[in-house]
């Protein structure tokens, strides 16, 4: 049983109309005619919501639109503890619940009016259920009214776009300051939405991206949508699985040591840019090894809300009870997969020892599970009897041992040089760490590979090769300090061991 909906992300998408796109779905899910349909649009500030909740409405006809603004708790009552609007508490959530089960019966109700003069909802106003209902605000995908609601579509941005969006919004609409806008931005979006709202993306049937100049497009839509209903998408379309090539992404660390959130962010923007549509967290690349289990479980959060493609989440080599937490935080927060080394100590383990930690921890998983093999640094090599032993997805090799891809279902090379002959003998892809740097090059690679366009595969193969081939001795230092280049800010710092 999914704890969350899996996803397919789309590519090549067209940035406009999205909700023409959304309302034949929902007629051909729900049709046009019956009984109420509930369907929220989340997310956090400053994204679009109200205005892809009015495009929306229109494109469906017999549509209203309820905005859960009206439904905020008074300004005195947030004040007085410190709360803002993606809180929880800021809102009268049983109240809503109410009037939403009061709408799937079909009843009028009488909705709040909450005045921004007075700051409470000391008026109200009836409302009469449409075929389609479309709830809008922050908290309309929140957990708390997950059961109410027949439709979520979870819309997002980079904190940028949130921040420009807030400030035009506060300070020429309501009247703030410029401190008070961004303290509010700070408090509501960074903090608040981050704790409270940004899970609810996992079971968003559909997701859409505000880009830096408030064009929205779709992003991804539940694996079980599209495949019953990819004719809506196909002519503009198409889908990115878990094959071709996956990043797996540096962990930036500022002079204290600490992670750089803001520029972990900005590294996962920049590939997004550059045609990346996988990539692998809390991998060797990563520093795993030096991270804490919550500066893991930190990362995937990021990675999960910024990344616009398909997640790959590491959690193997550091002790079974810890990977077993690791595995459920993939299905938690909406991994689309999950990868496992083998132990990482003692070396020299039997082959039945290995088996039993792989299945315990296969058995957790609710994503695809991929075997991780890096024997150098594991000191214990995935073999054919563990390959036949162990119910898997596919397998990571970055002993770059061939013969094992008879084995497994699907084959990743672990390689930034080696790509295309892998793939000519039937690899399902490559994971490589200095597509962190050049991942234009990489990208190229795997359209070329997907064409099978043998020739010009050949070239940009030696071009590969001659670029990644210092990063092999310069490892992780060195490919953050080309990163840096690229990325003006962007830390070199790395943690010990490493220097």
């Amino acid at each position: 049983m999914h704890k969350y909906k899996a996803h397919v992300a789309l590519k090549n998408g067209v940035r406009h109309a999205p909700e023409r796109v959304v309302a034949e779905l929902l007629k051909a899910v729900f049709g046009e005619a019956g009984p109420p349909v509930l369907v929220a649009v989340g997310g956090p500030g400053g994204t679009g919501k109200s205005t892809f909740s009015g495009a929306l409405a229109e494109a469906l006809v017999d549509a209203a639109v309820l905005e859960l603004d009206d439904y905020k708790a008074s300004r005195a009552f947030r004040a007085e503890r410190n709360i803002f609007g993606p809180h929880p508490d800021a809102n009268k959530l049983e109240l809503l619940k109410d009037h939403l089960a009061a709408m799937k019966a079909g009843r009028t109700f009488r909705r709040p009016r909450y005045s921004r003069a007075t700051g409470e909802a000391t008026e109200s106003a009836p409302y009469a259920p449409k075929r389609f209902n479309i709830l809008d605000g922050e908290i309309a995908t929140y957990r708390e009214l997950r059961e109410l609601v027949d439709f979520a579509v979870f819309i997002d941005s980079d904190w940028k776009t949130q921040l420009a969006t807030r400030l035009s919004r506060d300070i020429g609409d309501r009247g703030y300051d410029r401190e008070k806008a961004v303290s509010t931005f700070l408090q509501s979006n960074l903090r608040e939405f981050s704790e409270f709202g940004a899970e609810s993306k996992k079971w968003a049937d559909l997701h859409i991206y505000c880009d830096e100049e408030y064009h929205l497009g779709i992003e991804s839509v539940s694996e079980e949508l599209f495949q019953r209903y990819h004719g809506l998408f196909a002519a503009e379309y198409a889908e990115v699985g878990l094959k071709g090539l996956i990043v797996p992404v540096l962990t930036p660390f500022d002079e204290a040591g600490e992670i750089d959130q803001r520029a972990f962010i900005s590294h996962l923007e920049y590939l997004a840019h550059h045609g990346i549509h996988r990539i692998m967290v809390n991998g060797t690349t990563a520093e795993f090894y030096s991270l804490l289990p919550e500066e893991r479980r930190t990362l995937l959060k990021l990675a999960r809300r910024y990344f616009p493609g398909l997640v790959v989440l590491h959690a193997g080599g550091t002790g079974l009870a810890q990977n077993q937490m690791e595995v459920r935080w993939a299905n938690e927060f909406g991994a689309d997969a999950v990868a496992a080394l083998p132990p990482i100590y003692p070396a020299g383990l039997s082959s039945q020892g290995i088996i039993e930690y792989f299945v315990a921890l296969e058995a957790e998983a609710d994503v695809p599970f991929i075997l991780y093999n890096f024997p150098k640094h594991s000191g214990n090599p995935i073999t054919p009897e563990i390959l036949r032993a162990v119910p898997h997805y596919g397998m990571k090799d970055s002993g770059q041992q061939l013969e094992l891809m008879e084995h497994t279902p699907r084959y990743f090379i672990g390689s930034s040089s080696n790509l295309y002959e892998p793939v000519q003998q039937g690899a399902a892809g490559f994971v490589c760490a200095t597509a962190n740097v050049r991942p234009e090059l990489y990208a190229a690679m795997e359209t070329l590979a997907v064409s099978a366009k043998v020739g010009e595969a050949a070239v940009l193969q030696e071009e590969i090769r001659a670029y990644s081939a210092p990063f092999s001795q310069g490892g992780i230092p060195m490919l953050k300090k080309a990163l840096a280049r690229k990325l003006p800010g962007y830390p070199v710092h790395v943690r010990c061991p490493l220097r």
